[in-house]
């Protein structure tokens, strides 16, 4: 499937972590709704909260807000909602936490990721 538009949502807790999250759809008027940019919100809440490693942790983790879901079946469910296919492309958390007695690790862009998780 093309998903012609991919709509980015961003979400700061506190002025200590930050989140962008990518999404993905086919149907240009689906991001417009008021539904999806809360479905993108709470995703965006979910990631600072739970700070999964990778898209496929993500997935499989239960959602924050209703632990009886996965992020997969709550994807799933808002896909049959808007009649689309609705995909998370990527998403990029920052924290100002010390993660030890070192310096943390700068935070990778997006595109870093990505080539992480789909290597040539």
């Amino acid at each position: 499937m093309n998903y012609t538009d991919r709509f980015i949502e961003s979400y700061v807790h506190n002025g200590g972590i930050g989140v962008l999250i990518e999404l993905g759809v086919s149907d240009p008027l689906i991001v417009k709704s008021d539904a999806f940019r809360q479905l993108a919100k709470d995703l965006a809440i979910h990631i600072a909260a739970m700070a999964p490693a990778t898209v496929d942790d993500l997935m499989q983790q239960p959602f924050a807000k209703d632990p009886e879901l996965t992020i997969n079946k709550l994807v799933a469910m808002a896909a049959d909602d808007f009649r689309d296919k609705i995909i998370i492309l990527r998403f990029v958390r920052w924290s100002t936490e010390v993660q030890g007695p070192l310096q943390p690790e700068p935070p990778k862009s997006p595109a870093v990721i990505y080539n992480l998780r789909n290597p040539r």
